[in-house]
């Protein structure tokens, strides 16, 4: 078997086959013959078998040599090829900005604006990026995996475990059809407490996103566990739902913007107010790659000069991107 401490001295080996000459061999492997001698004693040593013999003046393989001489240029040819393409491979990665983006509030579409100004003004840089359900990755699992920045639901503004600051906050919003009694103009209502709809059939996102956790968390918390007819992705889909009267929703004001779906569904605050954020966490136990923090700084100095004009909401809403307009 070959040893990985013998792998390095292969080119000598090759090289001393190809000139069958020591001091030929060392001249061009810019090294004493003791050098070269100890890298070949060392290969043998490694492989068990004699690799040269002296025939008068000239150095010959032995029949393991000559066997074991198209293997060892192989493994060098392999070996070239997996530093260039470690290189490769450690550019790349060094250039990439991984964020993970929770799948509400329309985080994905915000992501890719931020990233169209990023990278006109930081070219050097890619963007990776992996959308995924609360349910099924933590914050930490997404760290682990090499995710430098997360943008996730909360419904806390701060967290003392990583660094964090929030990006957008939002409060949960009853859904309801227009021709539902609560949606009535008559009644004039400017919030809704949960208890009055617990008999209500609800469409919800899919169980594992952190929004349905959080409507189901405060229907238990207000003493029912909320019957689920549909659970369905996209808020164009669940406002259509809506709308058709199968059911009324919980969801966030930025994930249904009045202005778009007014004449369609009844937007109604929660009483008692039920605030939530989506903030952006990066590790504070690491420091951040280089592309990750660049990204990182880009994206506090937008928010912090120009959050009025990012909208929350993306293009099934027919909105327009407002960036630097």
């Amino acid at each position: 078997m070959l040893e990985c401490s013998a792998i390095k001295h292969l080119n000598d080996f090759i090289v001393l086959a190809d000139t069958g000459n020591y001091t030929q061999a060392c001249d061009r492997l810019y090294l004493s013959k003791s050098t070269l001698t100890k890298h070949i004693r060392d290969l043998e040593a490694s492989l068990e078998h004699k690799l040269f013999v002296q025939s008068g003046h000239k150095l010959v393989l032995t029949e393991f040599g000559k066997f074991f001489l198209d293997y060892a240029r192989r493994f060098t040819t392999l070996d070239d090829e997996y530093e260039q393409a470690r290189t490769s491979w450690e550019e790349d990665v060094s250039s990439e900005v991984r964020i993970a983006v929770a799948a509400h509030m329309n985080c994905d579409h915000m992501v890719n604006m931020l990233w169209d100004h990023f990278s006109q003004g930081h070219p050097q840089y890619h963007l990776s990026t992996i959308e995924y359900q609360a349910a099924l990755l933590s914050r930490e699992d997404l760290f682990a995996m090499g995710y430098e920045l997360v943008f996730a639901l909360s419904a806390l503004p701060t967290d003392k475990s990583c660094g964090c600051f929030t990006w957008a906050e939002s409060e949960l919003t009853a859904v309801l059809p227009l021709s539902h009694a609560l949606a009535a103009p008559d009644q004039g209502r400017t919030r809704i407490r949960l208890q009055e709809l617990a008999a209500e059939p609800f469409v919800l996102p899919p169980r594992e996103t952190a929004l349905h956790q959080m409507v189901v968390s405060l229907c238990q918390q207000a003493s029912f566990t909320p019957r689920i007819d549909f659970t369905i992705h996209g808020n164009a889909n669940l406002a259509e739902l809506v709308s058709g009267n199968v059911g009324v929703s919980i969801s966030t004001e930025n994930d249904i913007p009045a202005k778009v779906y007014a004449k369609r569904v009844a937007l109604i605050p929660l009483d008692p107010p039920s605030p939530v954020y989506l903030n952006l966490y990066y590790r504070k136990d690491l420091a951040l790659s280089a592309s990750a923090k660049a990204f990182l700084n880009y994206a506090m100095h937008i928010h912090r000069d120009h959050s009025m004009d990012i909208p929350y909401y993306g293009p099934e809403a027919g909105i327009e991107n407002p960036f630097f307009k």
